[in-house]
């Protein structure tokens, strides 16, 4: 277990991608895991997984909350060496449907609480000049794609906050990963299903080609930070990506 006993935060560890990575973690690497979400039942059905797991709620868009919560797993578990930014959500709906209310709701979960957690615990990780930061932007950020614009700028802003992030620190020791992946069967693609069926989600093409399973995207990402990868893209994300600097 080379991640014995290494302390790892996890913002949308409650479900989806972000309760895998808890899991594998705590159980297969002995690490000691603190999960963030605001899904109360989720994070206590994800704790009872592991006695290396432990819950914290946390709203994202809170940074008050969100710097009380980062220092309190920091007291109650020592210093924090990897930190994996999974919280999100991907309601659907064509832009001229929403209100601007529903587009800043996304953008405020999505990206302003990536920043909120990033910027609270990176300047440490920097400071000792050793850590892994994992920050999930997706494919959806890199391609035009019809009842995905909300949610689509937020992915974008992730993909380019840490692109930057990652040039701006490229002489650090500290490893940062950016993971684009397609489309995952989590609670997200549910959640986009369930919202505004995407015109996208009923061909054969996007079935076969344009979507991975939640564990294949864990695999991939677990191998991009040992190999100290800058970006992953996991499954079909390299077909997207191809796509995109062709179009």
């Amino acid at each position: 277990m080379k991640f014995k006993d290494k302390v790892v935060i996890i913002s949308g560890g409650a479900s989806g991608i972000g309760q895998l990575h808890a899991i594998k973690l705590a159980t297969e690497e002995g690490a000691i895991v603190a999960i963030l979400d605001v899904n109360k039942e989720g994070l206590e059905k994800t704790a009872s997984r592991s006695k290396n797991i432990h819950p914290y709620y946390c709203d994202v868009t809170d940074i008050k909350l969100v710097r009380e919560v980062i220092s309190k797993v920091i007291a109650n578990l020592g210093t924090i060496d990897r930190l994996f930014n999974c919280a999100a959500i991907m309601p659907a709906g064509l832009l001229k449907d929403l209100t601007a209310e529903h587009i800043n709701k996304l953008m405020l979960i999505n990206y302003t609480g990536m920043v909120n957690i990033c910027q609270t615990v990176i300047p440490d990780m920097l400071k000792r000049n050793c850590g892994d930061v994992i920050i999930y932007g997706s494919t959806a950020g890199m391609l035009v794609t019809p009842k995905f614009g909300a949610y689509g700028a937020t992915k974008s802003a992730n993909n380019f906050y840490t692109k930057v992030l990652i040039e701006e620190n490229k002489k650090s020791k500290v490893r940062i990963l950016l993971v684009c992946p397609p489309a995952v069967d989590t609670p997200l693609l549910k959640q986009a299903e369930q919202t505004d069926q995407p015109d996208i989600f009923n061909t054969s093409f996007f079935k076969k080609y344009m979507t991975s399973s939640p564990e294949d995207v864990v695999k991939t990402v677990e191998k991009s930070i040992k190999r100290g990868k800058k970006i992953c893209y996991p499954g079909s994300a390299k077909i997207t990506s191809l796509l995109s600097r062709f179009m």
